[in-house]
């Protein structure tokens, strides 16, 4: 069985934990995760895809690794 991500993070500027609410635990395989996160995906319509994440409390912007 996988195991499942619990999605924690922190915002690289001011260091917020980006960990979200719990999924509830009947979708958790369909995440791939127990938890949600918070961060704020940047999607470039050229690439079709999130090319960079967002914090929700500074606004600030980092690379998708």
């Amino acid at each position: 069985m996988r195991k499942l991500n619990d999605s924690k993070g922190f915002c690289p500027f001011c260091g917020a934990d980006l960990q979200g609410e719990p999924i509830p635990e009947e979708m958790q395989h369909q995440y791939g995760a127990t938890h949600f996160s918070r961060k704020i995906g940047i999607s470039s319509i050229e690439e079709d895809r999130i090319v960079k994440w967002q914090c929700p409390d500074c606004g600030k912007e980092w690379e998708r690794e």
